[in-house]
């Protein structure tokens, strides 16, 4: 079970990356910022629409945007992240411009990662818990697949399905047991959204004493620092673990030491 866990040992080992380069932060700021804007944005778009396909389409156009702003800033981290790797010096505007390369694959992501949303926000109002089960599910995999493929589709500056196609062929043997990872990540976001649920929850209702508004916007705060936080972990493992992978294929081999910091640090231990 202690492989599962080593993954909170690197989200220590990404603070002390981020500590000396400030810069990697640019992107989590900037996601949860705008984040935050479209939230409120949305829920007082929403509140004021009665027509319920209207609604739909309302909640559809605010979750695209959301998914793209979260996976175009995560684009641009795994860029950061993959210089650092590999030259040792991060740069943001060559990171932004070589996100916005893949702004078409970005995108497809995020729709498909909305209409999921959407389709589950369906499934619970008709209280279909078998197709609200699936759909959850649906909706791990999917975002699984988007933050193992994202790098590709970003660092290589290839099209959305030739992400897809180079991914699958770096892990067709799994030379560095990614899904190990995965299963340990997901452990992570785990405990994190508990946390951060409690915290929007609470400060909502402690708030809203003092200022309905108030309340409102600590509450979206909160939700967006963990949709942003998870986000940056993801995106930041699956981009060491990517450049492992390319390594690993390049070498033939599968030894940790071709893996980049942070997630050599950890693998050594």
């Amino acid at each position: 079970m202690e492989k599962y866990f080593k993954v909170f040992k690197f989200m220590f080992q990404v603070i002390g990356m981020i500590k000396d380069n400030k810069v990697l932060l640019k992107p989590l700021f900037l996601n949860v910022a705008i984040g935050i804007f479209f939230s409120i944005a949305l829920t007082i778009g929403m509140y004021f629409v009665s027509n319920n396909t209207l609604l739909y389409i309302i909640l559809f156009a605010g979750l695209v945007i959301l998914y793209f702003n979260d996976y175009f800033n995560n684009g641009i981290t795994a860029c950061l992240i993959y210089d650092l790797v590999t030259e040792g010096k991060p740069d943001f505007k060559k990171a932004v411009s070589r996100t916005s390369k893949s702004l078409s694959g970005i995108l497809i992501f995020a729709s498909i990662s909305a209409f999921i949303d959407l389709l589950a926000t369906y499934a619970e109002e008709r209280d279909d818990f078998v197709g609200r089960i699936i759909l959850n599910i649906v909706h791990a995999i999917w975002t699984t697949a988007t933050y193992f493929v994202m790098p590709a589709m970003v660092i290589e500056e290839l099209g959305f399905f030739k992400a897809f196609s180079t991914s699958k062929n770096f892990m067709k043997k799994d030379p560095t047991q990614v899904g190990i990872g995965v299963v340990g990540m997901g452990l992570a976001t785990w405990v994190m959204n508990i946390i951060f649920t409690a915290l929007a929850f609470g400060s909502f209702y402690f708030l809203s004493g003092f200022s309905i508004i108030l309340g409102g916007i600590s509450f979206f705060l909160m939700l967006n620092i963990f949709w942003g936080l998870s986000g940056y972990l993801k995106i930041t493992y699956f981009t060491c673990f990517y450049v492992w992978a390319k390594n690993c294929a390049n070498a033939n081999s599968s030894e940790v030491s071709l893996a980049p910091k942070p997630l050599s640090a950890v693998l050594a231990d």
